[in-house]
Formats: structure tokens, C-alpha cells, sequence
């Protein structure tokens, strides 16, 4: 009877060995690296497929509503930032010089604040094509203190190319038509100008 009592004992210690043991090895893992793995959203899953026509926004808000309104002007906010990115560059590199007049073709008003007039025709372009965007995909959560989270995936669904023609058709448009004489605006070059840049984040 002894002999089967010190043999469990026995046992029972060289578990709670082997146990504190692993359990010591995880802990220093963790502690080591010192990171933790998050999962994407399908939402982000679903933009980084198609990063040039896709954005993703993230709201929170005690209101369902009002998760999803900040989600979507999130992402449109991205879509629009990218988009102007894309068109200053392009104006860049074909030497055009959008900053003489501000407004659309109907003000042609002309400026002396050239930098800021023509970030404003930049930004104007972006926001018109951004609002051709539709949401693909919406998730939601509920957090712990009740407030909703809501991811929104927002894309152009037209293509690249149309998006790259319907960019350059609203610079087109904002430039009155002696200037578009004098810069020698080929509307073709400059659309596949812009296009090579948004296939810059493929």
C-alpha cells in the first residue's frame, strides 16, 4: 500500500514538472516575441485583392448608422487621397501647369495662389470620380461597451482603365480651352499617364 502511495506521489510530481515546465517555455515564447497575431476583416481581406479600385474604412460608434457613415467616409477619404496622388504625379511628369486658373471651365478665374489652386483642382477631381464608388462589402461587430464596429469595402467598379479615362475626363473638363492650347493637352497621353500611376500600387 506504501509503495503504491509513494508511486502516485511520484507521478503526480513528475506531471507537475512536465507541466511546469511547457507552461515556462510558452511564457517565455510570448515574453520573447512579444507579439500576437491579429486576423484582417474580410473587408480589408477583400481591398488588398484589388488595392487600386478597392478602399476599406473603420468606424465605431454607439449607433449602427453612424459606424457605418465613418467607415464609408473613411474609405472614400482613402480612395480620394490615392487618386490625388496618382494625378499630381501624372501632371508632374507631363509638365502641365494647372495652377493658372481656378474653379471649373465656366469660372476660369484667374490666381495668384498657383500651389494651393492647383492641390484645390487636384482634390475636386479626386472627391467627383470617388463618388462613382459603391460599397461591396460591410462587416459588423458589437464591442464589449455596445458600440458597433463596422468595417465598409468600397470600390470603383469600372476598371482600371475607365478609371484612369473618367480621372483625366474631369481634369479635362476644369481646364478652360485657351489653356489647354497653351499646355498642348493631349488627353489621351495624359490618361495613360495617370493610369501607369495607379497601377504603381498593384
Amino acid at each position: 500500500m506504501k509503495k503504491i502511495y509513494l508511486m502516485a506521489a511520484a507521478a503526480s510530481i513528475a506531471a507537475s514538472v512536465v507541466t511546469t515546465g511547457c507552461g515556462g517555455s510558452k511564457a517565455s515564447l510570448q515574453s520573447t516575441t512579444g507579439q500576437q497575431a491579429v486576423e484582417q476583416d474580410i473587408c480589408e481581406k477583400m481591398q488588398e485583392e484589388k488595392p487600386v479600385l478597392r478602399a476599406v474604412g473603420i468606424g465605431q460608434h454607439f449607433k449602427e448608422s453612424t459606424a457605418r457613415n465613418i467607415a464609408e467616409a473613411q474609405a472614400r477619404a482613402q480612395f480620394a487621397r490615392a487618386l490625388a496622388t496618382a494625378v499630381t504625379t501624372a501632371t508632374s511628369e507631363e509638365a502641365f501647369d494647372f495652377s493658372l486658373y481656378s474653379g471649373d471651365s465656366g469660372t476660369g478665374n484667374s490666381v495668384n495662389d498657383q500651389g494651393s489652386k492647383s492641390n484645390d483642382l487636384v482634390e475636386s477631381v479626386a472627391k467627383e470620380v470617388v463618388a462613382g464608388t459603391v460599397p461591396i462589402k460591410i462587416s459588423k461587430y458589437i464591442l464589449p461597451n455596445k458600440q458597433y464596429k463596422v468595417y465598409v469595402c468600397l470600390e470603383y467598379q469600372k476598371g482600371v482603365s475607365a478609371l484612369a479615362a473618367e480621372v483625366s475626363r474631369k481634369v479635362e473638363q476644369k481646364i478652360p480651352d485657351e489653356q489647354k492650347l497653351k499646355m498642348n493637352f493631349e488627353f489621351e497621353q495624359y490618361r495613360k499617364r495617370v493610369q501607369a500611376e495607379l497601377e504603381k500600387n498593384k
